[in-house]
């Protein structure tokens, strides 16, 4: 099977806000869901959440750069969703709508660098 990401991930686990964004079809709801992010890229996130979100919905995603403290919105498309039968959790994979925020690139790079710094196992 082809890969289809655009680019490469980056596992980090945070805390987000998920909201349907406004003027899609179930933007009427006014639910704040709480989810946890699995992996970043340029393209979008993974994220694991107890509430279903159709394919093709637009979402407004609220996260906060742990470095910087900085609160950053995006709005993004669910692309895909996967049930864990064994439990009532949902994973998605959602795609920027717009261009990544440059925030979140900064936030992306700074992992990368500690990555880098940090000892390989190899050399233990």
């Amino acid at each position: 099977m082809a890969e289809k990401r655009k680019g490469q991930r980056i596992r980090e686990e945070k805390k987000v806000i998920i909201e349907a964004y406004p003027g899609s079809k179930n933007s009427r709801q006014k639910n704040i869901i709480y989810a946890l992010t699995r992996d970043f890229s340029k393209g979008g996130v993974r994220l694991l959440t107890d509430r279903f979100f159709p394919v093709g919905l637009l979402l407004k995603i609220t996260l906060s750069l742990s470095r910087t403290g900085q609160i950053v919105n995006v709005v993004a498309k669910v692309k895909w969703v996967k049930n864990f039968h064994t439990s009532d959790l949902f994973e998605m994979g959602i795609e920027y709508v717009h261009e990544i925020p440059e925030s979140v690139l900064s936030m992306m790079k700074n992992h990368q660098e500690q990555v880098a710094k940090a000892p390989s196992d190899a050399s233990k």
